[in-house]
């Protein structure tokens, strides 16, 4: 690594790494070999000396040097397995970051121990899944309080100690890399025949300024990922909807702007655009066919939607999504995530993975759902019905025999 020069970059000074040329016989230390050295820094313990280059590397993600060498790649590509890099963090801080949680992360996976008639549930994702913890990088998370509780009471009774595997801002290409090099997806996970995974990814990438194309790839990809490298069954997840396009989208624009030159309004025709393209490919298309029997596609943005957005002559309605629901448009709150669990549980029993309640019947126990809605939740608002309809219309669409 070349000297250090203290240089602008962007709004903040770091200090940033030049890095020299690798010599012709070696190419750059691999990421997966920078965890053990980060994680000897952190201990205080010892590093071999074939690591050194390594460890010099993971010394820097402990203060800036990281930031400035990985800020030297390529642009990240939605399909191609990548972790955090300068261009997809905000900060130095918060890529050292990314790395010390994902390790966590990753000693998690490796502790996975089957549950025996249970079943195991893992939940792989960004921010959204992530709140199932009450944590953003692994440290509390104010609008995520409440969500833990909401967890245990819903999934987990079903699902013993679901995995949570999730890193807030990720995107696809972070999730892809993750469950390879990353290590989120170990012997002990991979190798667990009643494993189902829940992925929900993407939504990061169309906030990022990828269009949706290359995002439903990216999706597809870790789909693809998963179920080539594990033996478990797959709920692919659609995108939820998102209100915050008026405040994000300018920023993206250029070079994302539309057919004036104008910053697009609304993220919600491309969240649309990849949804469609996951219906397709989890619901009869390729992915189906290539891994019969072991993959699913819900969407559980129904009771999210609020209508608005924009109207013919150019008007525009309030918001796109329910704030009630969703407080800063993107997020779901406590109340907004037991409905995504009532969705999830529904999908995952409506394909007979799970241990079944005494008596299961297949539709029967939708309908037993609807009809605990409507007396069990408080004041059993229209959510809670729109989101068990949703979930059973899906099922009826995929499994037409139904």
């Amino acid at each position: 690594v070349g000297h250090l020069e203290h240089l602008e970059c962007g709004r903040r000074r770091h200090f940033c790494a030049r890095p020299s040329p690798p010599p012709p016989s070696q190419s750059h230390c691999r990421l997966g070999l920078w965890m053990p050295a980060y994680s000897a820094l952190a201990s205080g313990g010892a590093v071999q000396p074939p690591r050194a280059a390594c460890f010099l590397l993971a010394s820097f993600a402990a203060g800036s040097g990281l930031w400035l060498l990985l800020g030297s790649q390529k642009e990240e590509q939605p399909d191609v397995a990548s972790p955090r890099t300068q261009r997809s963090a905000r900060s130095a801080a918060q890529l050292a970051k990314w790395f010390r949680w994902q390790a966590v992360l990753a000693s998690e996976a490796a502790a996975h121990t089957a549950s025996p008639g249970k079943g195991s549930l893992a939940l792989w994702g960004d921010s959204i899944t992530e709140s199932w913890r009450g944590t953003s990088y692994g440290t509390p998370a104010g609008r995520a309080n409440g969500t833990p509780a909401v967890l245990a009471q819903t999934l987990a009774r079903r699902w013993p100690s679901p995995a949570v595997l999730a890193i807030s801002g990720d995107q696809t290409q972070h999730l892809l890399w993750r469950l390879g090099d990353g290590g989120e997806l170990p012997p002990p996970l991979a190798s667990d025949g009643a494993l189902t995974a829940v992925v929900m990814i993407g939504t990061n990438n169309l906030g990022a300024g990828h269009l949706p194309g290359p995002t439903a790839e990216g999706v597809l990809a870790v789909a693809r990922e998963y179920l080539r490298r594990s033996r478990g069954r797959l709920l692919l997840c659609a995108l939820l909807p998102r209100g915050d396009g008026a405040e994000l989208l300018p920023r993206l624009c250029p070079p994302r702007c539309d057919r004036r030159g104008a910053p697009f309004r609304s993220f919600m025709p491309a969240v649309e655009k990849v949804n469609q393209r996951l219906r397709e490919e989890a619901g009869g298309g390729r992915l189906s066919v290539d891994f019969p029997g072991r993959v699913s596609y819900v969407d559980c943005g129904g009771p999210f939607r609020a209508g608005g957005g924009r109207r013919e002559g150019g008007e525009e309605e309030a918001e796109e999504v329910v704030v009630r629901l969703m407080p800063d448009r993107l997020h779901p709150n406590p109340e907004g995530h037991q409905l995504l669990a009532r969705c999830l549980e529904t999908a995952l029993l409506g394909k007979g993975w799970g241990v079944q309640p005494t008596g299961y019947r297949g539709s029967a126990y939708l309908s037993e759902a609807l009809r605990r809605d409507t007396q069990e939740n408080t004041a059993g608002t229209p959510e809670y019905a729109k989101m068990d309809v949703s979930c059973l219309m899906t099922h009826i669409m995929h499994r037409g025999k139904w």
